[in-house]
């Protein structure tokens, strides 16, 4: 879970809220021979919070775009900028994160992709049993269905390359991690369909959760900062990214796609 309440509970008073946004849906229907009207839509803009989350795939995993507008945003870009700055581990980055729910921060990871601005999901030390766990699991939707960034976050400091823009120890490892994880979803990514019908809502698990398309699946490296990068080292990650569907980000690019969702406004 993402935040602190259980949104595939809703108490008495949100679940009337959802009823009656449900009975002057199906009102506004009835009405205009089953078309759905703008004043149909007007039905769920009053719904609280909890609706909108429970009526999710993942009701505790959902990232809400409404929850971009909150002001606090910048300032927990601001914060996450000076964590950054101050040689914090892995460890410390992920458990900023968690503590100030800027889940959103992860979420602009998908400003390089093309998928997730019909919806976005994120699960946090998401499992690969037995032997392994991503730092993060972004899912995002478009109009090709459903797809997979496995996310593995390493340190912003120390042998991120060499002097040549070769790959230092601490992309290298992040990239050791990718190929543990790529050879275990080839034979065992069925097995990942418990896990998701734990976390799920009121719907159905879509066929993208149970059957294996490598084409739907992609990793996501950062690590250091735009200083570590040179003209090699951006060569190499072009070639990371066209021949293994892996992309390499630094720190900086995360915070800059941070701002750009909150200006967009859609994942």
């Amino acid at each position: 879970m993402l935040y602190k309440q259980d949104f595939r509970n809703l108490n008495n008073s949100d679940q009337k809220k959802s009823d009656l946004a449900d009975k002057n849906l199906e009102k506004d229907k009835a009405t205009n021979d089953g078309a759905l009207s703008v004043n149909g839509l007007y039905s769920y803009w009053d719904v609280p919070t909890s609706v909108i989350h429970n009526r999710q795939l993942f009701p505790n995993n959902y990232l809400n775009t409404d929850d971009l507008k909150n002001p606090e945003n910048i300032y927990k870009i601001e914060s996450f900028s000076k964590l950054i700055e101050e040689n914090k581990s892995e460890r410390e980055i992920l458990n900023h994160i968690s503590h100030t729910e800027s889940y959103f921060i992860i979420g602009s990871i998908l400003q390089n992709f093309q998928f997730g601005h019909h919806n976005t999901f994120l699960f946090k030390e998401f499992p690969l049993f037995p032997n392994y766990v991503t730092d993060y699991l972004l899912i995002g939707k478009n109009s090709h269905g459903y797809h997979f960034v496995f996310i593995e976050l390493e340190n912003v400091f120390g042998n991120i390359t060499i002097n040549s823009g070769d790959f230092g120890t601490t992309i290298r490892n992040g990239l050791k991690q990718i190929q543990d994880w790529d050879f275990w979803l080839e034979s065992n990514f069925n097995t990942l369909k418990v896990y998701f019908e734990k976390h799920l809502g009121k719907k159905t698990l879509p066929k993208e959760f149970i059957n294996f398309d490598k084409t739907r699946i992609n990793y996501v490296i950062v690590a250091g900062k735009r200083i570590d990068f040179n003209e090699k080292t951006y060569r190499l990650k072009r070639k990371l990214h066209q021949s293994e569907n892996i992309l390499l980000l630094h720190y900086d690019n995360l915070i800059e796609d941070s701002f750009s969702l909150l200006k967009y406004g859609n994942y």
